[in-house]
């Protein structure tokens, strides 16, 4: 499997970054996504500047960082904006289904994208697209389990907009727009039908 290390840090993350709105509370939580969003572009922008830094981090973590990214910001400080951005604007509920879809969703389109996908859309792939539906329901099914209720209508149009903004090539990284238009469409639709 390629590029196991950045689904793993993915997917962790992106549990990791949700558990501490849960554990900390709102207030903490949102103050730590922005000191952490500080400390990623800081350290971006510190290893764009400075070739040694950037060879450095790629020598140590290039498992971690996509090769396309060696002379462009990584998609961690917009994966912590976006999850933040989603849980400042968003209910609990559509923000943390909102997360697990990128978190879970966006890991399961690369890894059987890259693995079985045949039929191309752009450069990504039906097959991937539809994993990532899969992946979304699936996590969207266990928060339910775990006592954290949308709808079910509301989940499925959430989980459909998240893939589809993952496979449309946006000029802003999809890690902060995957989370930002899902939940904003589920919440706009729990307004709605309320």
């Amino acid at each position: 499997m390629r590029h196991i290390g950045r689904k793993l840090y993915h997917l962790v993350g992106g549990i990791g970054l949700l558990s501490l709105y849960y554990i900390l509370g709102r207030e903490h939580a949102l103050t730590s996504y922005a000191v952490l969003f500080l400390i990623a572009l800081g350290l971006d922008l510190t290893r764009l500047k400075i070739p040694a830094v950037n060879q450095f981090i790629f020598t140590r973590f290039g498992s971690f960082i996509r090769t396309n990214e060696e002379h462009k910001l990584t998609g961690t400080a917009p994966y912590i904006l976006g999850i933040g951005l989603s849980l400042y604007a968003y209910s609990p509920e559509v923000a943390t289904a909102a997360v697990c879809f990128l978190a879970f969703g966006d890991v399961a389109a690369t890894t059987l994208g890259e693995r079985y996908g045949k039929t191309k859309i752009g450069d990504k792939s039906l097959e991937g697209s539809a994993a990532f539906i899969i992946a979304a329901l699936v996590s969207g099914l266990f928060l339910q389990i775990m006592g954290v209720y949308l709808p079910s209508g509301v989940m499925v149009l959430g989980a459909f907009i998240a893939a589809g903004v993952e496979i449309i090539p946006l000029p802003v990284n999809d890690n902060l727009m995957i989370p930002i238009v899902a939940g904003g469409i589920m919440e706009l639709t729990m307004r709605f039908f309320r």
